[in-house]
C-alpha cells in the first residue's frame, strides 16, 4: 500500500519532429536531469511563474559553488561545451 507521500500519476504522449527530441535529450543530459525531468521542470516554469529558482538554476548555483564551472570564449564554443 502506496505511503503518505504517494502521487498518482498518469502517462502523457506527445509527437515532436526529431530534431527538437534529440535537442531537449542534449540539454536535460548537460544539466545532468533525465529527460522526464527536464520536461516537467519546463512545464511547471510556465504553470508556475514564480520568482524563485528552478532546479537548473539550483544546479547552476550549486555547481558554482562546487568550481565545476567552464569558461566559453563565446556562444559557438559554449554550444560546443554543452554538445549542442
Amino acid at each position: 500500500m502506496p505511503g503518505k507521500n504517494f502521487s498518482r500519476t498518469t502517462r502523457m504522449s506527445i509527437d515532436i519532429p526529431i530534431k527538437d527530441h534529440k535537442r531537449i535529450k542534449i540539454l536535460a543530459s548537460a544539466e545532468g536531469v533525465t529527460l522526464k525531468d527536464f520536461v516537467i521542470g519546463c512545464i511547471q516554469e510556465r504553470m508556475s511563474p514564480e520568482k524563485k529558482p528552478n532546479a537548473k538554476t539550483c544546479k547552476a548555483m550549486n555547481d558554482a559553488r562546487k568550481g565545476k564551472t567552464f569558461k566559453a570564449k563565446d556562444l559557438s564554443d559554449l554550444y560546443d561545451e554543452l554538445g549542442i
